[in-house]
C-alpha cells in the first residue's frame, strides 16, 4: 500500500514539474504574439494586410488604382470575402456565389490640388460596397440586375470590420487562451500538491 502512495506521489510530482513548466513558458508566449502582433505577422497570416490594402484603395477617387475592384482569383478575394461575410449585416444569397467585390461612385470625394500631381484626397466613408453575384463588367454593356448585387455596407463599415478583425484576435488569444489558461494551471497545481501531502 506505501509502496502505491509513493508511486502515486512521484506520478503527481512528475505532473506539478511538467505544469509548472508550461505556466514558465506562457509569459513567453504572450511576449512573442505581442512582438509578432506589432510587426504585422498575424496581419499577413490571416489575410488581413490584403484586406487593408483594399481598404486603402477603395478610400482613393482619384489615384491611379483607386477604388479597383476585387475579383475571383484575386489574391484580396478570399480574406476580404471572409471578413465580409463575419461582419456584415446583410443576408446573402444561398444559391450562388459572388464574382466581384467593388465599390459605387463615391457621393463625395475631394483632392488637394485640384489639378496636376495629387497631395492629398479624401472619400465619404458612407461610400457604399457591394458584391456582385456575376461577372462584371459585361462586352453587352448591360448593366447588372438588382438581384446580382447586395450592399454589403460602406468604406467606413470595412476600415471597422478590419479593427474588429484585430480585437477579436486579441480577445481569442491574449483574454481567452493566455489569460484563462494561466489560473487553471494554477489550480491544477495546486490540486496536485494536495495530493502529493496527502
Amino acid at each position: 500500500m506505501k509502496e502505491t502512495k509513493r508511486q502515486h506521489r512521484a506520478k503527481f510530482k512528475r505532473w506539478k514539474r511538467t505544469i509548472v513548466a508550461v505556466t514558465l513558458v506562457l509569459p513567453f508566449l504572450y511576449l512573442a504574439f505581442v512582438i509578432l502582433d506589432r510587426n504585422g505577422y498575424w496581419d499577413q497570416v490571416s489575410g488581413l494586410t490584403l484586406v487593408e490594402k483594399v481598404s486603402a484603395q477603395f478610400d482613393l477617387s482619384y489615384a491611379e488604382d483607386a477604388s479597383r475592384p476585387v475579383r475571383v482569383g484575386d489574391k484580396e478575394w478570399k480574406p476580404l470575402l471572409g471578413l465580409t461575410y463575419r461582419y456584415s449585416t446583410v443576408s446573402f444569397p444561398k444559391d450562388k456565389e459572388p464574382r466581384v467585390f467593388a465599390r459605387l461612385r463615391a457621393p463625395f470625394s475631394t483632392r488637394t490640388p485640384e489639378v496636376g500631381a495629387i497631395a492629398t484626397e479624401w472619400t465619404v466613408p458612407s461610400t457604399p460596397i457591394f458584391l456582385i453575384y456575376q461577372d462584371w463588367p459585361q462586352n453587352s454593356g448591360k448593366g447588372v440586375p438588382p438581384e446580382n448585387v447586395r450592399i454589403v455596407g460602406t468604406i467606413g463599415d470595412l476600415e471597422n470590420w478590419i479593427s474588429k478583425e484585430k480585437d477579436r484576435r486579441k480577445y481569442w488569444v491574449q483574454d481567452i487562451f493566455l489569460g484563462t489558461f494561466g489560473p487553471l494551471l494554477a489550480i491544477v497545481i495546486f490540486w496536485l500538491e494536495q495530493r502529493i501531502d496527502e
